[in-house]
């Protein structure tokens, strides 16, 4: 029987990462570099930042990347102060979720300070009982650490849970931890490997409560 749903923030709940996606073609642009929202910005998404730094130094000599980075943190910082945008589906599926007395927590690779700040401004952080962040974990998603925590916390056992994951790392992450995840794929499709490590994916989050509500409740 499910009792606990575990979430993912940036790419799942939140559309931030078409935000940081435009921000990074601007930086690049800014630099001469053409596409790189389309070409670089995919192999940084749900790493961490010591991952993102080994991602970057394959790519961009030390001096432009720093211009780059300080650039595309000012332009996705600027853009997300003004606007966060909702993925579709988030309500609906937490309305959901509460209607059937299932328990939510969210388990994220960003800082609380931002997860709170963004989380509390769309209107649902109040909503979850329980909220673990990047920085309150030694080792960020593939690794499981971040999911067995929860699955402590919130005292539910792994066969009783089921985490909702947009990233590949979030989704090996999942897998790793023995908890079933429903992918909802954002800037990156998902290949053969995460299509072993779920049990479904959807289009959107009200797919998702979809095949909830049929196979899960």
């Amino acid at each position: 029987m499910l009792e606990l749903v575990v979430f993912d923030v940036d790419g799942l709940m939140l559309d931030t990462e078409s935000v940081w996606k435009v921000a990074f073609d601007k930086a690049g642009d800014k630099y001469g570099i053409q596409n790189m929202g389309s070409t670089l910005f995919p192999q940084l998404v749900g790493k961490s930042s010591r991952d993102e730094k080994e991602v970057l130094d394959r790519y961009l000599s030390q001096d432009i990347q720093e211009l780059i980075i300080k650039e595309w943190r000012s332009i996705g910082y600027g853009m997300l102060k003004k606007n966060v945008p909702v993925k579709p589906g988030l309500n609906e599926i937490l309305d959901f979720l509460d209607a059937h007395h299932i328990k939510k927590a969210v388990a994220t690779t960003t800082r609380r300070e931002l997860t709170e700040e963004r989380l509390k401004r769309v209107g649902v952080y109040d909503r979850f009982d329980y909220v673990l962040c990047g920085d309150e974990v030694t080792n960020h998603k593939p690794d499981p650490e971040i999911y067995l925590s929860v699955l402590k916390k919130m005292d539910t056992d792994a066969r009783n849970t089921l985490v909702l994951e947009d990233s590949v790392v979030g989704v090996e992450a999942a897998y790793r931890a023995g908890i079933d995840c429903i992918q909802v794929p954002d800037i990156i499709a998902p290949t053969d490997v995460q299509k072993k490590q779920t049990i479904y994916t959807a289009k959107d989050l009200i797919e998702a409560k979809d095949y909830i509500k049929e196979y899960r409740v």
